[in-house]
């Protein structure tokens, strides 16, 4: 089924924050979008575009969009035999979380049931796809996500076909959230550090967004780091070795104990050094250390 324009219709399983961001943006550019949700309050606003099952709006909309709370809700929601039916020759968007495997799972399901599979992972939050700013990263086959491409090029600025394979978008994600995280938690500790010497922590956010992050060596040292761990050459052009890395850590611990704030996080960055050092890397840079979180086969 598609809508007057020639776009296909599209069907929202799902209207939380992210949810509704996308129905309306889709809505907002032309698509005949049909909606559901558990909830049917949530679901009212939209008038006859709601409908009261899942079955219905997967036979209505050609491109099936589902956004609910995580993997399992979207197990609970779609396989089943009255959905399965309903789906068949249609395409199914998943936009939940889950990982790798359980994407892999649910592509194997669509494929038994006569169903096109997309995995897509935004990589923003509910206001950038309501801005039509988004990013979402897709893996499936290449055919599938063309025939999807309209809509979400309506929800995103950059829909990204990154892997044939069921599971590379979700993987990328992860791997994304492991550094941003990782990052976000640096950057905190180091504003408590300075909170709890009395230093005006504004001087470190200089320090670290425009000097470092922006202007400075951060962006060229990852690219470095990443090259080196992806060829496995730890000896060559050795800025700090491990074992200086080492003493860094510790130093910085104890100055964060004195100073009463948790040093978990540090710790088991500094666990994975002792490991690569015990290892053998101690006079490598510091990519070395992925030797030790998971050694190559």
């Amino acid at each position: 089924m598609t809508s007057g324009s020639n776009l296909p219709a599209v069907a929202v399983l799902g209207l939380g924050k992210m949810g509704s961001a996308l129905a309306d943006r889709l809505i907002m550019k032309g698509f005949d979008v049909i909606v559901w949700n558990r909830d049917p309050d949530r679901a009212r606003p939209y008038g006859d575009q709601a409908v009261p099952t899942i079955a219905e709006a997967v036979r209505r909309g050609t491109v099936v969009l589902t956004c609910l709370r995580d993997h399992a809700a979207t197990v609970d929601s779609v396989k089943n035999a009255a959905v399965a039916g309903a789906l068949r020759g249609n395409t199914l968007v998943v936009l939940s979380s889950m990982t790798a495997k359980e994407s892999r799972d649910l592509a194997a399901w669509t494929e038994r049931h006569g169903i096109a599979y997309l995995e897509a992972q935004i990589q923003d939050y509910p206001s950038t796809v309501r801005a039509g700013k988004a990013t979402i990263l897709c893996s499936g086959s290449t055919p599938v996500f063309e025939t999807v491409r309209p809509a979400l090029c309506a929800v995103a600025a950059r829909p990204l076909h990154v892997s044939e394979a069921p599971g590379g978008a979700t993987t990328l994600i992860a791997a994304q959230l492991a550094f941003a995280l990782h990052a976000y938690v640096g950057m905190l500790h180091g504003t408590a550090m300075c909170r709890a010497a009395d230093m005006d922590p504004t001087v470190f956010l200089r320090l670290m967004v425009s000097d470092y992050m922006r202007e400075g060596p951060l962006s060229a040292d990852l690219e470095k780091m990443m090259t080196s761990a992806i060829a496995r050459n730890y000896a060559e052009d050795v800025g700090a070795t491990l074992d200086v890395w080492s003493l860094s850590l510790e130093q910085i611990i104890a100055e964060s104990r004195t100073a009463g704030i948790d040093t978990g996080h540090l710790e088991s960055i500094h666990a994975l050094v002792s490991r690569a050092i015990a290892d053998g890397h101690g006079a490598h840079d510091f990519e070395s250390v992925i030797e030790a979180m998971a050694p190559a086969p």
